[in-house]
């Protein structure tokens, strides 16, 4: 995954797009302050031949300027400053803590303050260079490590539709063979399946995901399993029931009449016709398992942190949310939120096409 600047180094696109006819060249660093010493941590490329400088330049003054000098700055932003700092010739964003110097003479700006600076602060500097382009942009910003936040979205969408393609399809398998068993050999055995169904609908999916996994402990192979114990029962009771209703129609009669097998019926003949109601709740089931699969990953239960779900993503903002940067959690929680309402509305739309009162 890419390694890109810290979480504090996200600007948002509507604050960062320059005009088309100034190039790009974005120079980031972290500067912090430790009584009369000053750090600079660059946070772009090593192929960037323009860094970031700091010295103080006065009592409760410091210069924040570009190397080599000479280099022409479209402008020059410094982000987070401690309370009572101001930039010099410098506009606020009305909303951000953020101080921008568009053209700043000599590449140059100082920070001043009316009562003295903290003795510790971090703050971090961005400089746009009118010297080349750069494609160094990150979209969707960076995460609490670093990462870039749209490759890991995107890695946890694949993630998300693989567990719950693979775990709705399993509980799928499982829930309606045990349903069609069931409708079929009736008595004890019927019996015996549908106490089972009534006793996984009566547990809460969250609480039996979570206590599989404190068994278990994370992983892919779990987190679906989790989700295959909870769902096969939602298989099993809808399969039954559309079986138990074609098992008594006479092409079953004739079937029987024939003497083919069980298997033959249920597999050829029965479950056919069950399928349409059964699509339409494994295309729900889907949102089920990806929501699930987040909400143990939310818990620190589900996926391992080599495998960064949307849910992963969603808990490592949470810190993060009251201190403008938001988009760490905000971003995974509305590519989830569109996924599963795609889902949902698939899945309700495959209902409506497959239910004879609607048509017209």
């Amino acid at each position: 995954m890419p390694i890109a600047p810290p979480a504090g180094n996200r600007t948002p696109a509507c604050f960062r797009a320059l005009p088309p006819n100034l190039p790009r060249l974005q120079v980031r660093a972290n500067i912090r302050i430790d009584g009369s010493a000053t750090s600079v941590q660059p946070a772009t490329p090593a192929k960037t031949h323009v860094t970031l400088v700091a010295e103080p330049c006065g009592l409760n003054c410091l210069g924040v300027g570009v190397q080599p000098e000479g280099t022409r700055l479209a402008n020059l932003q410094i982000r987070n400053l401690p309370a009572g700092a101001t930039v010099e010739g410098a506009r606020k964003h009305p909303v951000q803590p953020w101080w921008t110097v568009d053209n700043p003479e000599g590449g140059k700006v100082r920070i001043a303050s009316n009562g003295p600076l903290p003795a510790t602060f971090t703050f971090l500097a961005i400089a746009r260079s009118m010297d080349q382009e750069t494609d160094f942009v990150f979209r969707l910003g960076t995460d609490s490590f670093g990462r870039d936040m749209f490759s890991a979205i995107l890695y946890g969408v694949r993630i998300c539709v693989f567990v719950g393609l693979v775990a709705a399809g399993a509980a799928m398998v499982i829930g309606t063979g045990l349903g069609l068993l069931s409708a079929w050999r009736g008595g004890i055995t019927d019996a015996i399946i549908m106490r089972a169904v009534d006793f996984m609908l009566g547990l809460l999916a969250l609480l039996v995901g979570l206590a599989i996994l404190a068994i278990l402990g994370n992983g892919v192979s779990k987190v679906v399993l989790a989700i295959v114990i909870v769902q096969w029962s939602y298989y099993a009771r809808t399969a039954r029931s559309f079986a138990m209703s074609e098992l008594g129609k006479e092409y079953v009669e004739a079937a029987r009449c024939l003497r083919l097998s069980p298997a033959r019926i249920m597999l050829r003949h029965v479950l056919p016709n069950c399928m349409p109601q059964i699509i339409v709740l494994f295309t729900l089931n889907i949102a089920s398992a990806i929501s699930l699969e987040s909400s143990l990953s939310f818990l620190g239960v589900g996926l391992p942190l080599t495998r960064p779900s949307l849910g992963m993503l969603i808990a490592s903002g949470d810190e993060f949310i009251f201190s403008h940067k938001y988009w760490i959690s905000i971003y995974p929680g509305i590519v989830l939120l569109v996924m599963i309402v795609a889902m949902n509305l698939l899945g309700d739309r495959l209902r409506d096409l497959n239910n004879p009162r609607l048509d017209r």
